[in-house]
Formats: C-alpha cells, sequence, structure tokens
C-alpha cells in the first residue's frame, strides 16, 4: 500500500492562546532507523499541550513550530530501517514527549509502542498511554495506595483526576472523596465512583473534606495543582500520610509548610510519567497489564467526554483551558469523523 506523501497537522508558530493553533499540509514524515509511520486514528488531549502551547514551563523544550499531542492510538503503516516490516498493520498506542500527535501521521522510535489490546475503541486506546497510566502509576507507584487508604482526588471530573477516581475504586480503596471546583460537576463526580464530593469553590471546603472522612482525615491527597488546594489537601492528612503532585495547574509560590510535614510524618511526592517512560520501561508495560486486567474485568469504564476533529483543536483547548470539559477529549482526523457522521 502506497502512503500519501501529505498530511493534515495541527501547529503552532507563535506561543499564546488556543488561536495560535493553526491546521496545515505537510510532507508526511520519513522513518530513521529504529523508527515507524503510525497512522494516528486517535489522539488525546493533554494539559500539557497547553502548558507548551503558552510558552510556560515545561520539561523539555518546545521548538517552534511545534505540533503538540503526546499521547496516540493508530496502525504501523511504514517501518524504518532495523525495524521487522511485519509489524505494519499492527494496532498499537504510543506517548511522546516530543509531541506531534495532533497530526495524520508521527514517526515515533518501535520500541516506545505498546499493543493496543482487543475490546477498546480507538477512542479508549488514546487514553492510556498519558492519561490513564499516570493516574494508574501516580497512585500506585507514587502514592502507594492500599485497601485501608481514604483518597482526595482534587480535580476530580477531569482527564486524569476522573481516572484516579475509577482506580482507586476498581483497586478497593476504602473510601475516595472528590474534590471539584463548581457544585455543577458533583453528578458526575459521584457517578465516577466517589462516596462522598466537597466543593471547593465553597469557603467552608476543608471542614467538608474532614466531615466526609468522619472526622479522621485522609491517608492520600491526589493533587494536579500545585497550589492552595494542596496546601489545605495537606492539613487534612492523617499522621504518615502521602500527598502525591501530578501537575501544576495552579502553582502558588506558597512554599509547603515544612513544620507541617515534620509533626505529622507526611511524605509529599512529585509525578512525572515521562521519567517511567524513559527510564523505567518495565513499570509501564507492567501498569499497561494492570490496566487491561481492570479493563478486561469489568472494573474499570474509559469513557472519552468528547471526541471531535483535528480541525477544532482550538476548541479542545479552549474547553480544557476554561475547565469546561468533563473527562477526556479525544482528537481524530476529519476523516474519521466524516465516516462515523456519514
Amino acid at each position: 500500500m502506497s502512503l500519501s506523501r501529505t498530511m493534515l497537522s495541527v501547529r503552532f508558530h507563535q506561543t499564546g492562546g488556543p488561536e495560535v493553533l493553526r491546521v496545515e499540509t505537510l510532507a508526511r514524515p520519513e522513518p530513521q532507523k529504529g523508527e515507524v509511520i503510525v497512522r494516528v486514528l486517535a489522539a488525546g488531549v493533554n494539559y500539557a499541550d497547553l502548558v507548551r502551547r503558552r510558552g510556560d514551563h515545561y520539561p523539555v523544550p518546545t521548538p517552534l513550530p511545534f505540533n503538540p499531542g503526546c499521547e496516540f492510538a493508530g496502525i504501523i503503516e511504514d517501518c524504518g530501517e532495523g525495524v521487522d516490516r511485519s509489524r505494519i498493520g499492527e494496532s498499537v498506542i504510543g506517548a511522546n514527549i516530543q509531541g506531534g500527535a495532533y497530526a495524520d501521521y508521527i514517526a515515533v522510535e518501535a520500541k516506545t509502542l505498546m499493543p493496543w489490546f482487543e475490546g477498546l475503541s480507538l477512542e479508549q486506546a488514546a487514553m492510556l498511554p498519558i492519561q490513564g497510566l499516570t493516574a494508574y502509576l501516580a497512585l500506585t507507584d507514587a502514592g502507594m495506595l492500599t485497601k485501608n487508604d481514604t483518597v482526595f482526588v482534587q480535580g476530580a471530573t477531569g482527564g486524569v483526576g476522573s481516572l484516579i477516581v475509577r482506580i482507586a475504586k476498581a483497586l478497593g480503596a476504602k473510601r475516595v472523596i472528590a474534590g471539584v471546583g463548581h457544585e455543577s460537576k458533583i453528578r458526575l463526580a459521584l457517578a465516577a465512583g466517589a462516596e462522598a464530593v466537597v466543593d471547593y469553590s465553597k469557603s467552608d471546603w476543608v471542614d467538608a473534606l474532614r466531615a466526609a472522612s468522619g472526622g479522621l482525615g485522609v491517608d492520600l491527597v491526589m493533587d494536579a495543582t500545585s497550589g492552595g488546594i494542596l496546601e489545605r489537601g495537606i492539613d487534612c492528612l492523617v499522621p504518615n500520610g502521602r500527598a502525591v503532585v501530578y501537575g501544576h495547574a495552579a502553582p502558588t509560590d506558597n512554599p509547603v509548610n515544612v513544620t507541617r510535614l515534620l509533626e505529622g510524618n507526611l511524605r509529599v511526592t512529585g509525578f512525572f510519567l515521562g521519567y517511567y517512560h524513559v527510564n523505567r520501561p518495565d513499570i509501564v508495560v507492567a501498569a499497561l497489564k494492570s490496566l487491561e486486567g481492570l479493563i478486561k474485568r469489568g472494573e474499570l469504564d474509559l469513557v472519552p467526554a468528547k471526541v471531535l476533529p483535528f480541525a477544532k483543536a482550538e476548541e479542545a483547548h479552549r474547553l480544557m483551558e476554561q475547565r469546561n470539559s468533563e473527562g477526556k477529549i479525544i482528537l481524530v482526523p476529519s476523516n474519521r469523523m466524516e465516516d462515523q457522521n456519514g
């Protein structure tokens, strides 16, 4: 089968708001040694994409012009030197910290790809390489979740947060308390499996969190803000409690109260999935297998909140930036949307 020499790609030539995203026609990439070309069938939208588009701090450089997208599902359509060509046609999922997934094709190292197991839709498969693995490993490896834990999940209706709620329940956490930023999201948090929900737009939300924990406090705080919500969540930890920070959506200049950590024997742990993909691929593979087991046993349901064509990447970013998305946003090639609608 002959591949198209061109492709559609979403790029930005300068940092800024969602309006800097453009759909452009580019030459299809050629596979280098050890690489494959994947035809992208679904790409996950992640907060990291917004961070890089805005020009905020990110662990790796963002050269301009830049094609965002670090999470995808698709089919191998070409192989570079050193890659067995029998892999052509293989269904895969992947994560690429260098971006490139908001496009019809992406060139990636073959060894970084993971199998896309049966029973998943394209959109569900694209939820796993970044957000699914972040939720699972932040809980289990960084957070050391146990079945005796009461867990507080901040941002519980977002892409990662909603998965953390579902996975914590699937793994048998004693109690999961969801944190949301508006009362309109309470229903969604309960539907994800939370036993209780606190609305931290209310001034008394810390009291509500303590009450939801039976007055005891929580064992584990899962936080994506690095801001005031984290600081106040730490105040609700039981002795020997843990807090995992997996994002910095609303950072503040206020340092964590070290005295509180010392007196409570508390631990605050940062989590960055990119470290695992680069340094501990064995843990990534094991986590993916665990997620596969949860899904196949019906203990974890993956439900994308919204599916949009690449041409509406600007809308997808606005929805996430304004916190008007509830769950995971997926982008797909425009021709896939046309096939589904026609």
